[in-house]
């Protein structure tokens, strides 16, 4: 069995840097202009609002690459999370992990062995949240 979670994006990353652009030309336009009309203080606030829209079109591109793989092996049970660029690999072994769903509001699935635990589901509807965790119970009973 395996699956392959990650955040809905309903843009490609060259529409974003296109969006970017956009915004940014418009922005640096209308501080040029107010430059030739006398009020140069325009500029500046300018320059620093398209600074500040390409970090968090930046720190947005990092999120959007985040995913979760599920993966049930003969022996294990291997959940791989990537956030922001950095990727950990948590090994469960067959029988011995239990699956969970957390106490939240948004609940999620838990996976739990010998003090280690991984929560995971975090970008799926919570019914689909909810056929995974029995998928998982189905496949790997405890």
């Amino acid at each position: 069995m395996y699956h392959r979670i990650s955040p809905q994006c309903s843009s490609t990353p060259k529409v974003m840097a296109t969006v970017l652009g956009l915004i940014a030309g418009v922005s640096m336009l209308i501080g040029l202009f107010f430059w030739a009309m006398g009020a140069p203080w325009v500029m500046p606030f300018s320059l620093l609002e398209s600074i500040l829209l390409a970090v968090v079109f930046y720190i947005h591109a990092q999120t959007v690459c985040d995913f979760d793989e599920i993966m049930l092996l003969d022996k294990n049970l291997i959940v791989r999370q990537e956030r922001r660029g950095k990727s950990m690999e948590h090994r469960f072994t067959r029988g011995l992990f239990r699956i969970s769903m957390t106490a939240e509001p948004r609940s999620l699935i838990r996976i739990d062995e010998s003090g280690r635990h991984v929560e995971l589901g975090k970008w799926l509807m919570p019914k689909e949240r909810v056929l995974l965790f029995r998928e998982l119970r189905i496949r790997a009973p405890y």
